[in-house]
């Protein structure tokens, strides 16, 4: 069997001590820039390509790509790192022999086509299958307008903390980022850029990951807060491969992780030229995909409801095999009328699709406002609403409140 190779660089010594190797490797093609070799691999069947420099190193999007072809990414560099955090990217000397650098390609090759066989992560020393927990990532997503994800979200992860857990939020809204606003933070640095910024740079220490998130103190325990964009013409300095690595290395290390998105998932940005330009919808589309839960809030009104049904179809086309769970938000008798849950599930059971309903979360405008304008959540402001009730429940918590008697009008 040939492993063929295409080599980026025009590096003539490579390509001699390749082909003077009588083994598996074969050179098939050289090509002089990254478009070209990036082409190269997605008609053809390339097993490997090999980088000259680190200098003409795609970007971590294109290496992805690359990955998914189930092509190896071999880097020739002075100082290769040891441990890479990317799938299919192998590192190694420039003046390695090709006796040596050919079993790296292989078993590379191999945790490429059969991943379920190279993962031995979870396996003890006997071969048996050890219970090596991680957290969970849930998402909370939504059609466009403002069916109160973001608020659902952060509530979500305070009480989920005040349970105990050890919480991390990422405001990953490349659109209109929100928790910093609601937890009343001052904060400019966009912990998410620098989530993709230390992932970028090879690293996956958690101790990094974790400095670049803000400490935040609310109801007498701590969360880890990852701020979204103040801006949104900062949406290129988050990519969507890398925070989904970040998130996964956050998972690891921590029992939560709670993700606050963007609304957009068409991914009409892709660009039919050479290269793949940045892509702002792609960083929802990334994050929905890796999670373990995903949480549809829909506005339960007259314009949520037809909203949330023609989000839903693009969904199931864009990201299919990703269940969602639906979550009723803002339900009251101004939006619905009289007895608002029967009349709300009598249009969905008509209209609606498939989709395992998570609950139904009032309207309580007055609490809302003011927890927004306290920038605190409702485990502060409002710990008796029906809402936070609700949202414990989403979590997972029973409430404890008492409930008073009524007093019987019955005499004697």
């Amino acid at each position: 069997m040939s492993i063929t190779v295409v080599v980026l660089g025009n590096d003539e010594h490579v390509v001699r001590q390749i082909e003077g190797y009588r083994g598996e490797l074969m050179v098939t093609r050289v090509c002089e820039d990254v478009a070209e070799a990036i082409a190269v691999c997605a008609v053809g069947a390339v097993d490997v390509l090999l980088v000259s420099g680190r200098e003409l190193l795609p970007p971590v999007e294109q290496i992805d790509a690359i990955a998914a072809l189930q092509t190896v990414l071999v880097l020739l560099d002075d100082k290769p790192r040891t441990e890479n955090i990317i799938t299919g990217l192998l590192e190694v000397e420039p003046n390695i022999s090709m006796i040596e650098l050919e079993p790296l390609v292989l078993r590379t090759l191999r945790e490429l086509t059969h991943p379920a066989r190279s993962d031995t992560g979870n396996l003890a020393p006997n071969g048996t299958e050890t219970d090596d927990a991680t957290g969970k990532i849930v998402c909370f997503w939504g059609a466009p307008g403002s069916p109160g994800r973001s608020t659902v979200a952060l509530n979500y992860a305070v009480e989920a903390a005040l349970a105990g857990q050890s919480v991390v939020i990422l405001d990953a809204d490349t659109f209109a980022a929100s928790i910093s606003i609601q937890l009343g933070l001052l904060d400019e640095s966009a912990s998410i850029a620098q989530l993709c910024r230390v992932i970028d740079s090879g690293s996956k220490e958690p101790a990094r990951l974790a400095a670049t998130c803000l400490s935040v103190e609310v109801a007498a325990v701590v969360i880890k807060v990852a701020t979204g964009l103040p801006r949104a013409s900062r949406w290129p300095e988050v990519r969507a491969s890398a925070l989904r690595r970040a998130t996964e290395v956050l998972r690891e290390h921590h029992d939560l992780v709670v993700l606050d998105v963007a609304s957009p998932i068409e991914l009409d940005e892709q660009l039919s030229f050479d290269t793949q330009a940045p892509q702002r919808n792609a960083v929802t589309v990334e994050m929905l995909r890796s999670s373990d839960e995903v949480f549809m809030v829909v506005a339960a009104d007259s314009v949520g409801i037809p909203r949330a049904l023609r989000a839903i179809d693009e969904f199931e086309e864009q990201i299919p095999g990703v269940e969602l769970q639906i979550l009723f938000n803002k339900l009251g008798t101004a939006n619905t009328g009289h007895s608002p849950k029967r009349r709300l599930l009598e249009a969905w059971d008509r209209f609606g699709p498939r989709h395992t309903i998570a609950g139904y979360l009032p309207q309580d405008t007055v609490s809302c406002n003011a927890a927004l304008l306290a920038g605190s959540p409702l485990a502060e402001i409002a710990s008796k609403s029906t809402l936070r009730t609700e949202i414990k429940g989403l979590v997972g918590i029973k409430s404890l409140d008492k409930r008073k008697k009524r007093l019987s009008r019955r005499f004697g």
